[in-house]
């Protein structure tokens, strides 16, 4: 019947969510909404507490009252609203990075006062509102936008920080799992004290992608295949389980019944993919290596010296180019040598060497290195043209797209206002405004 009737308990008319398409959290709040109606639970009876992130959006969908919180300040709200309304079931819902990042203080003490709220941790082990940073949960290792040579710390262990208390209750899930997700939140729910559901939930907007799923599916498929229910004795859940881990004395099967006693042997592996490792970069053993810490790349101090040179004349040449080519710069669109030939401006002996000069240009001969030893690489000494140092005509379509509608804003610039408005609402076509206006096509001088 929760099936049926769940939809009651949300606003429909505000759908579609402003989550993306394959996100975890549409599936949690489904499952919240059936478990609800479930246990009758309505605005009258339960509160739901949101902090800032993806996840914070919960409460605007769901026909409850609902806190939208600060930064990591979900749980003193929560405490503060069970305080004064005893008889109210309240529950937050929150992302790991507002849970156990800003928030992780009050987590901390929450869990300690042993505060009847129940939590459900939207678990997707990154920042995702804000483009996809390394998170207090990210594995060590992973490739984010905040770490691209891989993630060098420890994750926080939610389950650790939770069975500190020997009166709290941790349950762990995943999107994957919705019938185990919905019988976990109701046990919380029905906790007399603090209780935690750590839901590993998938984002693949910001993380999936950057560690080698190629959609929301495979990532799914991964939690099936990897998550297993831990044994109905258990004490605490090892990798890769699901289950309830009741305080030690309390007598309940830990909401596993009996089924699938299984362990797994050893963690699976992760997906392969081009930034499933952070093996490969920087450096030979990667940037979690234990060498990786004491590593040190020795210089001598002449070779320190040049760099320094190079990176002052690199900024004093790029100081003389247009902000647009700057940009194109940095983007590693084009190199500097093909932006310096481009803006006509003289290239330096120095930078006449690289991936701008073409491959049947002359090698440079005798060069040295700052220590001495012979150069290895036989890299081309320079380009022979101006011409040959300009950057390739574009033929990506997106990028010849752009280009044509950049190309036809700056000629609206140059039209009354009228007629702007008129090609705007397709009453006329660009060219005819310019004809209209007595203005010149772009290949002739304004």
């Amino acid at each position: 019947m929760a099936e049926m009737t769940y939809k009651d308990r949300l606003k429909l008319d505000l759908f579609p969510t402003i989550w993306c398409p394959g996100c975890g959290i549409g599936t949690i709040m489904m499952m919240l909404a059936m478990t609800l109606d479930e246990m009758k639970l309505d605005e009258r009876n339960t509160i739901i507490v949101t902090g800032i992130g993806c996840t914070g959006r919960m409460g605007g969908y769901l026909k409850h009252e609902a806190v939208y919180t600060l930064h990591g300040r979900t749980l003193p709200v929560a405490e503060a609203i069970k305080t004064v309304r005893p008889e109210m079931n309240v529950i937050v819902v929150a992302g790991d990075g507002d849970t156990a990042s800003i928030g992780g203080n009050h987590l901390i003490h929450t869990i300690r006062r042993n505060a009847p709220v129940t939590v459900l941790c939207n678990n997707n082990e990154i920042y995702g509102l804000t483009g996809g940073q390394t998170g207090p949960t990210t594995p060590t290792g992973t490739k984010t936008l905040s770490s691209p040579g891989g993630n060098p710390n420890t994750p926080i262990n939610l389950q650790g920080l939770v069975r500190s208390s020997p009166h709290a209750l941790y349950a762990k899930t995943t999107v994957y799992h919705q019938l185990h997700m919905r019988n976990v939140i109701r046990e919380a729910i029905e906790w007399p004290g603090f209780s935690f559901v750590d839901i590993t939930s998938q984002c693949i907007e910001n993380n999936g992608r950057r560690i080698g799923f190629g959609s929301a599916n495979d990532m799914l498929t991964f939690y099936r295949k990897t998550y297993k229910r831990a044994p109905k004795d258990a004490t605490q859940l090892n990798a890769f389980e699901i289950g309830v881990v009741y305080p030690t004395d309390h007598p309940s099967l830990n909401g596993h019944n009996g089924t699938d006693a299984q362990r797994p042997q050893a963690l699976p592996e992760q997906p392969a993919g081009p930034m499933a490792s952070a093996t490969d970069s920087p450096g030979e053993g990667g940037a979690t290596a234990p060498e990786a810490a004491t590593r040190v790349v020795e210089r001598t101090d002449d070779e320190k010296a040049q760099r320094r040179a190079e990176s002052q004349q690199r900024a004093a040449l790029m100081a003389q180019l247009s902000p647009e080519v700057k940009m194109q710069v940095a983007k590693r669109e084009i190199t500097l040598p093909q932006a310096l030939a481009g803006a006509g401006l003289e290239i330096p002996e120095w930078l006449r060497t690289g991936a701008s000069a073409p491959t049947d240009a002359p090698v440079a001969e005798g060069r040295e290195l700052v220590g001495g030893a012979r150069g290895a690489d036989t890299q081309p000494a320079a380009p022979r043209t101006d011409e040959d140092a300009a950057p390739a005509s574009v033929s990506d379509p997106k990028e010849a797209k752009r280009a044509e509608a950049q190309r036809k804003l700056a000629l609206m610039q140059r039209l009354p206002s009228e007629l702007k408005l008129r090609v705007a609402k397709h009453e006329i076509s660009l060219d005819e405004a310019m004809r209209e206006a007595g203005v010149p096509p772009d290949n002739e001088d304004g």
